[in-house]
Order: C-alpha cells, then sequence, then structure tokens
C-alpha cells in the first residue's frame, strides 16, 4: 500500500502526505493521526465552495505610501508598513527580516506556515510569492505556483491555508508620475 501521498475525498486529487487542505479544492484531508508542531495538523474545517466574506476595509486608514494587511471582518488593519519586503507568517524563535506575525490571530489554527508568503514593492505595486508553504496561497481565488511572482493589486483577496486576508496601498504619486 503507498503511503507516500493523500487523495483528496471531494475532489479525489493527490496531495502530499503530511498536508491537511487539499491544494486543489481546499477541503479538508485526514490527518491519520499524526502530531507535531506544524500547521499542517491543526483540525481545519471544510472550505470548499467556501464564499470569502465580507471585508470592511477602510482605504481611508491606509497612509499614502504604505501597504496594509486587514484580516476579514476587521475594518482596522492588522499590519501597515512603508518597507519594500516583509514575509507573512508566524513567529517562532528568532526571525530576521520584517515578519507580519499572524499568530495573534489565529494564524496557526487556520494553517499559516511559519514563513507562508513574501510581498515585495515593485516599481509602482506589489508582488507576492508563496514561499512554498504548506497549505498554499490563493490570489483572488487562484492557486499560487510556490515561488513563483504574482502581481498583487491594491484590493485583492489572500487566502494563506484557511486565513482570508485583503491587501490595500496607497502608492506615492512622485512629481514625476504626474502627466
Amino acid at each position: 500500500m503507498d503511503i507516500s501521498s493523500k487523495f483528496c475525498p471531494i475532489c479525489k486529487h493527490k496531495n502530499d502526505l503530511d498536508a491537511i487542505i487539499c491544494v486543489h479544492c481546499g477541503a479538508t484531508l485526514d490527518s491519520y493521526g499524526s502530531e507535531s508542531a506544524t500547521t499542517r495538523n491543526t483540525d481545519l474545517l471544510t472550505i470548499a465552495g467556501e464564499k470569502v466574506g465580507a471585508f470592511r476595509a477602510d482605504e481611508a486608514r491606509v497612509p499614502a505610501g504604505q501597504i496594509a494587511v486587514f484580516v476579514e471582518g476587521s475594518s482596522k488593519p492588522i499590519f501597515s508598513t512603508p518597507a519594500k519586503e516583509f514575509v507573512i507568517g508566524r513567529k517562532v524563535g528568532e526571525t530576521s527580516g520584517l515578519l507580519l506575525d499572524l499568530s495573534v490571530v489565529g494564524g496557526y489554527h487556520l494553517g499559516l506556515s511559519r514563513r507562508h508568503a513574501a510581498i515585495r514593492r515593485t516599481d509602482h505595486e506589489y508582488e507576492i510569492i508563496d514561499l512554498a508553504s504548506s497549505n498554499g496561497t490563493w490570489l483572488n481565488n487562484e492557486k499560487l505556483t510556490p515561488n513563483q511572482a504574482y502581481r498583487l493589486p491594491t484590493g485583492s483577496l489572500l487566502r494563506l491555508g484557511r486565513m482570508k486576508l485583503m491587501i490595500i496601498y496607497r502608492p506615492v504619486v512622485t512629481a514625476n508620475q504626474k502627466t
């Protein structure tokens, strides 16, 4: 019997053995009783067919030249920064670089990896990169390929594991950019 992978009970696609949600449809996969300190073993509900909830993001709370991250259901950003690059994940021990630690809002239980995704500024906007996370990253309901950069327009909806976020930014318009 081959136990090197799991098959989704909903869509029947193959997943890694330690995955807790299907990377194809988002359904919960059985954990087969394994226990460890990774997000792959959290108890998640099935999210197949689940609609994105209402975001009440108040764009006026985002300063010019900054990017803000809103958690589903909140009008106040959980994070706002002018930084050119940061990582979204969970703080475990010492970390280097700027980390948006979402463990305080249930990141572990929602399947967030320690280093789940990176957001970085390009010339006039931002891009997102899934950092080979255990439970996947979706941008506006499109599954991202790990380690590949994707354009991140303002107002984008992200799903990291089961955590839902909205990204809003207001670029600074310089005199050289005005026409």
